[in-house]
C-alpha cells in the first residue's frame, strides 16, 4: 500500500462565489423552465438541450426535498440506451452527480419495479433497483473524473430487466485542478472514482448533509454516526472563532509549493468539529463489490484548546515539511494549527467492509475531523473508431437519426448497429422498417468495414450509390421495397445477399438468388420491344378508323 502525505496550509476561499457558480452545470431533468433556487442560490436549467429523446413528467411537489426532485425524465422507448451530451472543458477534474427520486406512490411517479444501469464515458457509473415503497427515496451518485482532451462527455441510461429508466438531476461541478489528483497522476490507464461516502465526523446525526454555499465545489457531506466505542466525544468551534480566523496561511520553511497544492480542499465547516478519542476505529460497509480499490482521505485540524494539547508531546497533529505518517500519528513534529490531509491513493480491500483505525500514543488522544472514500476504477477507453463516427454522423443527417446521441458502439451500440468491440469499427447497418426517406448517402461508404447493410421496406429514393460497390467486405445489401430508381450496379447483379426487390423503378429486381435472370441491359430491350409493339397495334388500330370514317 502506497502512502501519500500532503501537509498543506489551509488556503481561505480563493473564488468568489458569483464566479464558482460558473462552473456549475446544474440540470433539472424534466422540468418545463430554467429557475433560481433561492436558498442554494444555484441556478437550474432545463434538460432540452441535452437530450432529444424522453419524457418530461412534474409530480406533485411535498415537503423537506428540493425542487428538482418532483420533475423527472423517463424513457418508456425500447432502445439500447438514453444520452445525455454534457459539454466540459479539456483537461478539468469534475465533481459528477445524478440523483434519482422515483417519487412517493402517487399517479404521476415511477412504477415500480424497475432496473437499469447509467453509465458515463462508456464506464459503468452505477446500477440503480427500486422493487417496493421503502425504495422509494433520494438516491444520490456522485463521480471524480478528469476531462483530459474532451469537450463533452455521455451519461447514458441502460435499460434493465424491468420497468423504465428515468432520471431527476444531473451536476457538473468544476474541482481544483490539484485535488483528486489520482484521477491524473498514476501511470498507465486513467482511472476515475465513484463516491463511497464523504462524512463530516463532529456533525449532528440528524443534521441535514452540507453543500453549496459552505463547500464552495457542491460538495455533499454527510454526518457521522458517532461510533460505540469508549471515551468518545465531540468537539466543535464556531466558524467565527478567533482560532479559525486566525489559522496560519502560506508555506513555512523548506515545504514545497506543489505539495501544498496537492489539496481536496474540504469546506470550512467540516474543520469546526470532530471526533475526539484514544483510539478512532469504526467500521464502514461497502457499497460497491465490483472492485476492491479505494482511495481514501482523512482531514485533521487542531481545534481544541492550547491548554490541552501545547504540554503534550505525543498528540497526532504535530507536523513538519518532512513528516512521515508514523512521525505525525506519533507526535514527532512541531505544532501548528492547519488542516492536515492524509490521502491513501492505492488500497485493496478483502473484506466487505472497510476498518478505519486513526490511533496516537497515549495523551489527549487523536482528532478526526472529515473523512471520505472512493472506489477506484480504470477507465475504459474504449470508443468508436473517429472515421467511422464521422460518417454515421452525416448518415444520421441524411436520414433524420440525430436523436440517438451517445458514442454509437459503446458501452452498448445503438440497437440498429452492430460493431467490433476489439477494432471500434461499425460492422453493420440494421435500418430495415425505420420509416426513413430521402436518397441514399455515398459517404455511406466510407463506413470500410461493413459486412451488411439493410435499409430496406422504408421510403428511400433516387439511385444507388456506386460508391457502395468500394465496400470490400460487404457481403449483405437489402434495399427491398422502397422507391428505388436507375440500374443496379454490375458488381451486385445476381449476387447472393443482395436484394433489391419493391422497387418498380429499379432497372433490376432480382433477389440475389442462384436462379437466373435477366442482365438489366436484357431487361431494358425486353422494355423497349414491348414498346414497339405497342406502338405499331396503336398505329394499325388508327389506320383502321380512317378507312371506316373514309367508306363511311
Amino acid at each position: 500500500m502506497k502512502i501519500l502525505v500532503y501537509l498543506s496550509v489551509w488556503l481561505q476561499v480563493f473564488i468568489s462565489s458569483n464566479a464558482q457558480l460558473t462552473k456549475f452545470l446544474s440540470i433539472d431533468c424534466g422540468a418545463s423552465s430554467p429557475y433560481n433556487d433561492s436558498d442554494l442560490g444555484i441556478q437550474w436549467e432545463t434538460d432540452d438541450k441535452y437530450i432529444m429523446t424522453g419524457t418530461a413528467r412534474q409530480m406533485r411537489e411535498g415537503p423537506g426535498l428540493p425542487k428538482q426532485l418532483y420533475s423527472y425524465r423517463y424513457f418508456p422507448s425500447p432502445r439500447s440506451k438514453q444520452c445525455y451530451v454534457l459539454p466540459v472543458e479539456t483537461e478539468t477534474t469534475y465533481l459528477l452527480r445524478a440523483r434519482l427520486f422515483p417519487g412517493f406512490r402517487e399517479t404521476l411517479s415511477v412504477d415500480l419495479p424497475v432496473d437499469f444501469n447509467v453509465t458515463f464515458i462508456n464506464n459503468l457509473f452505477f446500477s440503480y433497483s427500486a422493487s417496493t415503497d421503502r425504495d422509494r427515496v433520494d438516491a444520490i451518485y456522485e463521480s471524480v473524473f478528469h476531462s483530459f482532451e474532451r469537450k463533452e462527455i455521455y451519461l447514458c441510461l441502460v435499460p434493465g430487466s424491468k420497468g423504465t429508466p428515468f432520471i431527476n438531476s444531473i451536476e457538473l461541478r468544476r474541482l481544483p485542478q490539484t485535488s483528486y489528483t489520482i484521477t491524473t497522476s498514476l501511470p498507465g490507464v486513467p482511472q476515475f472514482l465513484v463516491l463511497g461516502d464523504r462524512l463530516d465526523m463532529g456533525a449532528k446525526p440528524g443534521d441535514s448533509f452540507l453543500r453549496y454555499p459552505y463547500d464552495e465545489f457542491d460538495r455533499f457531506w454527510w454526518p457521522a454516526v458517532p461510533p460505540s466505542f469508549p471515551n468518545f466525544t465531540t468537539f466543535k468551534v464556531e466558524e467565527s472563532s478567533p482560532m479559525m480566523k486566525n489559522l496560519t496561511f502560506g508555506p513555512s520553511p523548506g515545504e514545497d509549493i506543489e505539495d501544498l497544492l496537492k489539496f481536496n480542499w474540504p469546506p470550512n465547516r467540516t474543520l469546526t468539529d470532530a471526533w475526539i478519542g484514544p483510539d478512532l476505529a469504526f467500521q464502514i460497509k461497502r457499497s460497491r463489490l465490483d472492485t476492491n480499490e479505494v482511495y481514501v482521505a482523512f482531514y485533521f485540524l487542531e481545534i481544541r484548546p492550547d491548554s490541552e494539547v501545547l504540554d503534550n508531546e505525543t498528540h497526532a497533529l504535530f507536523v513538519c515539511p518532512t513528516c512521515s505518517v508514523e512521525d505525525i500519528l506519533h507526535g514527532n513534529c512541531f505544532f501548528r494549527r492547519s488542516p492536515t490531509q492524509i490521502t491513501l491513493e492505492e488500497v485493496v480491500l478483502n473484506d466487505n467492509v472497510i476498518n478505519v483505525n486513526v490511533t496516537s500514543d497515549p495523551g489527549v488522544g487523536t482528532i478526526l475531523n472529515a473523512f471520505e472514500y472512493y472506489y477506484r476504477y480504470d477507465f475504459n477507453i474504449s470508443a468508436t473508431y473517429s472515421k467511422d463516427k464521422i460518417a454515421l454522423h452525416e448518415l444520421q443527417v441524411s436520414f433524420g437519426l440525430q436523436d440517438w446521441q451517445g458514442d454509437p458502439c459503446f458501452p452498448v451500440a445503438w440497437e440498429w448497429l452492430a460493431c467490433d468491440s476489439e477494432t471500434s469499427r461499425i460492422q453493420k447497418l440494421k435500418l430495415s422498417q425505420m420509416n426513413i426517406s430521402g436518397q441514399i448517402p455515398g459517404n455511406i461508404s466510407n463506413l470500410m468495414e461493413l459486412t451488411e447493410i439493410h435499409l430496406d421496406n422504408n421510403n428511400l429514393q433516387g439511385g444507388i450509390p456506386k460508391s457502395l460497390v468500394s465496400l470490400p467486405k460487404l457481403q449483405r445489401l437489402a434495399l427491398d421495397n422502397n422507391d428505388l430508381i436507375g440500374e443496379i450496379p454490375i458488381e451486385f447483379q445476381n449476387k447472393e445477399g443482395f436484394t433489391f426487390t419493391g422497387n418498380p423503378g429499379l432497372g433490376n429486381t432480382t433477389t440475389g438468388s442462384n436462379a437466373p435472370g435477366p442482365s438489366p441491359q436484357i431487361s431494358g430491350a425486353v422494355k423497349s420491344n414491348r414498346r414497339a409493339g405497342i406502338l405499331f397495334q396503336a398505329i394499325i388500330c388508327l389506320a383502321s378508323l380512317f378507312v371506316i370514317t373514309s367508306v363511311q
